[in-house]
């Protein structure tokens, strides 16, 4: 007469190392494959530094960068031969003071940023134009 092995139930920990063993869920293709996502803190005199972000839109040190203001507060930039602004051999470029006072943008500040290397175009989304977008009260109803 053969006796079954008695198997313990499993303890907390050993929850967690199976867990562990069995394979992530797959991460979602992005919907467009041509945008590229980016954060940043706002560094001193509103610097933008995002290597990743720079390197996709091709935008070497010396790039002359021109810089505008949308009025929902998102701020355009894009390469110009006449720009403002450029790009350091540090790879970030500064948000002059002025635009930042129109787009609510303060050193310190998490932004959003969004690129798209085709159009050679970045957004930067400041906290008061997120807020802008996502952070409307829903209709209530009545």
């Amino acid at each position: 007469m053969l006796i079954p092995p008695a198997i313990p139930p499993l303890t907390p920990i050993d929850e967690l190392i199976e867990s562990l063993r069995t394979a992530p869920p797959p991460v979602p293709a992005p919907i467009d494959r041509d945008i590229v996502y980016g954060m940043c803190t706002v560094g001193d005199a509103g610097r933008i530094h995002d290597k990743h972000l720079l390197a996709a839109l091709d935008w070497i040190a010396g790039t002359r960068l021109d810089i505008r203001c949308r009025p929902d507060g998102a701020v355009l930039v894009h390469p110009t031969e006449y720009g403002e602004t450029h790009v350091s051999a540090n790879h970030h470029f500064r948000v002059p003071f002025r635009l930042r006072r129109i787009a609510d943008l303060n050193v310190g500040d998490k932004v959003l940023l969004v690129a798209h290397p085709t159009d050679q175009q970045l957004a930067i989304y400041s906290p008061p134009a997120l807020h802008a977008i996502f952070g409307q009260p829903r209709n209530q109803a009545s």
